[in-house]
């Protein structure tokens, strides 16, 4: 198995950036490309993409911008984060490729689908429908807490946890903003993610999709019986995008489903990429 950590060099797209990203397996396999969300990173997905390369896939996933070890900017919206997506692509010379993305990462690929419908064999959309969002207020709520980290004066990364704790925040939520912690003896500790950016674009990342944009190709979505992203009032807003879509529920899981029901994910998605959906309709 083969593990790589990639930095692309030409800025070929007005607006696109050039994203870190990692790969898993070999380059001649089938490729599935993952997209993570809000304030999460491509490491979050190691053991996936270490376990899916094993079962024969070449893997990537990116640091999408504003996040990791990927460029800050400005300007963040499902536009351009799709043309970011859409340059490693074609830089690896990618003709067919599975996506998955969880929550912003499933808008990124929805666009993705809409935009490049030739390049998308399957699409894979976890916990997120395509309606807009009026008010995503766990991000805000999240961005609010790390931001009042002042890490001028923690002294180790447990007093990080410590403070992101008064905000009564499940550990694993706790652990979850952790990830986007980094360390040098040069600038002490520092988050990863522009929390500013992300904040300021809170109101691109609610927003729909313009219903002229549809995508017909073989589409599953994997919502989490815990969670509220995905709700029967979406359904009509999800046939109409995606006219072939199909839908389970992982009933235990939340909007995490990859953390929260990390076998019953990944069964459903072997599942997925294994049917032949001609032979169902």
């Amino acid at each position: 198995m083969h593990i790589k950590k990639h930095y692309l060099c030409k800025l070929l797209i007005k607006d696109m950036v050039n994203l870190f990203y990692r790969t898993y397996g070999e380059k001649k396999n089938p490729v599935i490309l993952v997209l993570h969300g809000v304030l999460g990173v491509s490491d979050n997905w190691d053991s996936f993409g270490k376990r899916f390369a094993e079962r024969g896939y070449f893997v990537i996933v990116p640091d999408m911008r504003n996040h990791g070890q990927s460029p800050h900017t400005e300007t963040f919206n499902y536009k351009v984060m799709a043309e970011d997506v859409k340059h490693i692509i074609d830089t690896e010379d990618i003709r067919k490729c599975v996506l998955i993305g969880h929550s912003l990462g499933g808008k990124v690929a929805m666009n993705l689908a809409f935009l490049y419908p030739e390049i998308v064999d399957k699409l894979i959309v976890l916990d997120i429908s395509p309606r807009g969002f009026d008010d995503p207020t766990e991000h805000v709520g999240f961005i609010a807490s790390m931001s009042r980290v002042d890490l001028k004066k923690v002294q180790s990364r447990a007093d990080v946890e410590a403070e992101l704790a008064k905000d009564n925040y499940d550990r694993r939520v706790v652990l979850f903003l952790l990830k986007n912690l980094s360390y040098s003896h040069e600038h002490g500790y520092r988050w990863k993610p522009n929390l500013k950016s992300i904040n300021n674009n809170l109101h691109e990342i609610g927003r729909g999709f313009d219903p002229k944009y549809t995508f017909d190709g073989d589409m599953l979505f994997i919502r989490g019986g815990l969670s509220d992203y995905i709700m029967p009032d979406d359904f009509e807003c999800m046939r109409h995008h995606f006219p072939n879509y199909k839908m389970i529920t992982l009933p235990e899981s939340g909007h995490w489903i990859h953390v929260d029901d990390p076998e019953g994910f990944e069964n459903a998605v072997e599942k997925f990429l294994s049917a032949n959906h001609k032979d169902d309709k």
